[in-house]
């Protein structure tokens, strides 16, 4: 007989309740709320997600159709009563909880459906809509039917938060719901930390969130890398943290490459140990140079990688190289450094057969312009850089 196992499915059903929305509250560690935002308040929890999730859109839906009953909340307990008897059979527990919802005793944190929780308190309370200096012209309820529809929702209830995380893995990282790079990326490090609280190694805590998100080991790895590197250059080198969040994919882009790793002293993903910083202290000026190349610092320094292809086809080869590397590091010119990556000789024979080729097309028409004191002024200034380049090769 096969040894059995629990796996994250296993069971028929949850306890599936009705709850009034004043019993829910926001989930302050939801992976789209960023960990730097952790300790905001319910109501600052309620802005950021009215801010950045579009919850408008969905209020208008809301607004006139009521709830789908067909897409129920997932939460956890905030204060399920430590007396409570967690052998019962489900009915039998779905009926006690309800009750307690019914006497307002037993509240609960939202895990999977915040931005719904989000829409749903602003539609009801005009007090938060006031605090929050929501327009006048945010949705409201059409008619008392749709409130008295939208104050009692369905939700699904699980006792853990961590029995939800396979769940929460399928749905939002490999399945259809996919949340973005940055969000996936929190969810992990959240899952990996927690394994590594919990005693596990680092490889085995990686292993659990690959199995567990049916995610191959490598993806798992270089994600929560990329968090890591996110969370240095947000925290201790003041970048920017909602353009690091919105762009973020373009730092699993960077670590891809070994020339940008070895830029910034970080080995190959596989042998990085995380006990120890990832990015050794004499490399974090690169790690700035890096970030204010891709990302710009929001002062003095603009993204000069303004196209997401140019960091393997232009920064890459430039990194390979000391010579280019030295030159944008003095320059900040992507185009010109990237014409040095191949040796000094290949980069002043291209400025030479340019500077052919542009002369011999300005020789087709140059006749038209006979006179012309501009165009004279250019010609000269050409003859005298061709006479100084002539002399600075000749024995």
């Amino acid at each position: 007989m096969e040894n059995q196992q629990t796996i994250a499915g296993q069971g028929r059903k949850r306890p599936q309740l009705n709850v009034p929305v004043s019993l829910l509250y926001l989930d302050p560690e939801n992976p789209r709320i960023s960990r730097f935002d952790k300790e905001l308040e319910q109501v600052e929890l309620l802005q950021l997600l009215y801010e950045e999730f579009d919850v408008e859109e969905l209020a208008l839906s809301m607004s006139e159709n009521g709830y789908f009953d067909e897409e129920p909340l997932v939460v956890v307990p905030k204060n399920l009563p430590s007396d409570f008897d967690l052998t019962q059979d489900i009915e039998t527990q779905q009926k006690k909880l309800q009750e307690l919802v019914d006497n307002n005793v037993l509240e609960f944190t939202v895990v999977e459906g915040n931005r719904r929780t989000a829409t749903l308190k602003l539609l009801l309370n005009s007090e938060d809509r006031q605090r929050l200096k929501i327009s006048s012209s945010f949705p409201k309820p059409i008619n008392s039917i749709v409130e008295d529809d939208l104050r009692i929702v369905p939700v699904i209830m699980y006792f853990e938060r961590e029995e939800i995380s396979a769940y929460l893995g399928i749905r939002h990282i490999t399945g259809l719901l996919k949340w973005e790079a940055y969000a996936k990326a929190q969810f992990i490090s959240m899952r990996i930390e927690a394994g590594l609280k919990d005693g596990k190694s680092f490889s085995d805590s990686v292993k659990v969130v690959e199995q567990s998100m049916a995610s191959r080991t490598d993806t798992v790895r270089k994600q929560y890398i990329s968090y890591l590197i996110a969370d240095k250059v947000i925290n201790e080198l003041g970048f920017d943290a909602k353009v690091i969040r919105n762009k973020f994919s373009l730092i699993t882009l960077l670590i891809g490459s070994q020339p940008i790793r070895d830029f910034i002293g970080l080995p190959p993903i596989k042998m990085i140990d995380i006990s120890k910083d990832i990015i050794p202290s004499n490399r974090i000026k690169n790690l700035t140079d890096l970030f204010n190349w891709t990302f710009g610092n929001g002062k003095d320094k603009f993204p000069i990688l303004t196209d997401s292809r140019l960091i393997s086809s232009r920064l890459a080869p430039i990194l390979a190289s000391s010579e280019a590397t030295q030159y944008l590091l003095e320059n900040d010119n992507i185009q010109d450094a990237y014409e040095l990556s191949d040796g000094e000789m290949d980069f002043i024979l291209k400025r030479l057969r340019n500077a052919r080729k542009s002369m011999q097309k300005a020789l087709t028409i140059a006749f038209k312009y006979k006179g012309d004191e501009e165009v004279k002024k250019l010609v000269n200034e050409c003859i005298e850089y061709t006479n100084q380049l002539k002399k600075s090769i000749e024995d």
